[in-house]
């Protein structure tokens, strides 16, 4: 029995980190960046408008206020796509848009809002004024966004490592980028044990009950970023185990549930040791004291071997999610090639008292909220709700240190749990 951080550490030290491949950049969300990438262009292409206005020569408004306006007659209208059919003469504007190219002869634009253009219309000047009143001097370069002030050809944009989200497509893509290289997202097989289990939906005969952990560990390796392959609910037979576990060893990672106690039928540590090799077999932590690691060595072609992870899972569904939660979390945020993968903590104070000390580390499941300057968590729901419904409603978790007792308004460390959309840490 290891403490839960030399747990974790052993379990980080056996946990590779998926190789590179080439993906769509709209299909790389949430991915991590395997190398750096530089611009193919400048952006902007050329010298744009930053408002809608007049593209002029600053030299032909010197003076001009709403007292002294300077007419100028509009020779053209350009919006963003188009380039200008006409460049801008002594005496001249063009009416531009947003984006669009300044033509030659421009210095600067002058916004709308400093003309007669009306300042009530939707849409066009209908209009279709031949001149206007500029009612305002700019110096020359006023509203001109310079051709690669954004992004110089050549230049950084994305350093390796960075996760993919919405702001790195639209930026990739303005670019020109459609496929980046980005580490893959690991495929982990999900195994549950045990002759009791039945899937939900079927009839619940006596002495059985409804299979939960199986589409709960699914959806947590989803909510990590990985690809979850649900491989069915194992018999209490070693060879039914060793089937699966092997059938599992050809993805990423393993992870399985139940079979790891002290009962007769608990046999998945025993197939693992077979298999492969446990690097340990229970943590002095519980819920989820059951809890066994290891790893399966599976040859390659170039001769070597890598390592594929191997999670045992306490069987009970608070100790199989904690285990998810504190243990195989990490590894999955490692497996996708993220630096920080440890558990966000926040400090609380205690709402309420955990009187009666531990022989070994003990969690709760816990709700956390944010006051004015700090958080508050309340450690105590079950003689409320009862266990499984605290375990629903819970927003994080807290772990009690062994021979620890905890009096209200003692601070305490907290795990705020990332899948809940209402956790006050997101």
């Amino acid at each position: 029995m290891i403490s839960y951080s030399d747990a974790l550490r052993k379990i980080l030290d056996h946990t590779p980190v998926m190789e590179a491949e080439e993906n769509r950049v709209p299909d790389s969300l949430g991915q991590v960046l395997a190398n750096d990438v530089y611009s193919d262009l400048d952006l902007p292409r050329f010298d744009v408008a930053m408002p809608d206005g007049y593209a002029v020569r600053s030299a032909d408004i010197l003076g001009a206020d709403r007292n002294n306006p300077v007419n100028l007659k509009i020779i053209e209208t350009v919006r963003a796509g188009f380039v200008p059919e006409q460049g801008v003469a002594p005496g001249t504007a063009i009416r531009i848009m947003t984006g669009s190219v300044v033509p030659e002869g421009a210095d600067c634009v002058v916004r709308f809002e400093d003309t007669d253009e009306p300042g009530n219309k939707n849409g066009p000047n209908r209009k279709n004024p031949a001149k206007v009143d500029v009612y305002t001097a700019v110096e020359p370069g006023t509203n001109i966004r310079r051709a690669g002030t954004s992004i110089k050809k050549g230049s950084l944009l994305l350093s390796k490592g960075h996760v993919i989200g919405p702001a790195q497509i639209s930026v990739l893509t303005l670019t020109g980028k459609t496929h980046i290289n980005v580490i893959r997202r690991p495929v982990v097989a999900v195994i549950a044990t045990g002759d009791e289990l039945v899937p939900a939906g079927t009839a619940l005969p006596p002495g059985k009950s409804y299979d939960c952990n199986t589409p709960a560990m699914a959806s947590f390796v989803a909510s990590c970023g990985g690809i979850p392959r649900i491989l069915g609910i194992a018999a209490d037979k070693e060879s039914s185990i060793e089937a699966m576990i092997t059938e599992g060893s050809s993805f990423d990672a393993v992870i399985t549930s139940g079979g790891v106690s002290m009962g007769d039928y608990d046999l998945v540590r025993l197939v693992l040791g077979r298999l492969g090799y446990v690097v340990f077999s229970r943590i002095k932590m519980g819920p989820g004291a059951s809890v066994a690691f290891g790893y399966i060595n599976k040859p390659l072609r170039n001769g070597k071997h890598r390592q594929v992870p191997v999670f045992a899972l306490s069987g009970p569904p608070s100790g199989c999610l904690i285990n998810l939660e504190t243990l195989v979390r990490s590894a999955l945020l490692k497996m996708r090639g993220l630096t920080a993968i440890h558990h966000t903590v926040v400090q609380a104070r205690a709402a309420d008292r955990v009187p009666v000390p531990k022989p070994k580390a003990f969690v709760r499941w816990t709700k956390l909220e944010r006051g004015k300057t700090r958080f508050n968590v309340t450690l105590n729901g079950t003689d409320r709700t009862g266990p499984l419904v605290e375990m629903a409603e819970a927003d994080s978790l807290t772990i009690i240190p062994e021979d620890t007792t905890v009096n209200k308004g003692d601070r305490i460390e907290v795990l705020p749990l990332s899948w809940r959309t209402d956790s006050s840490d997101r």
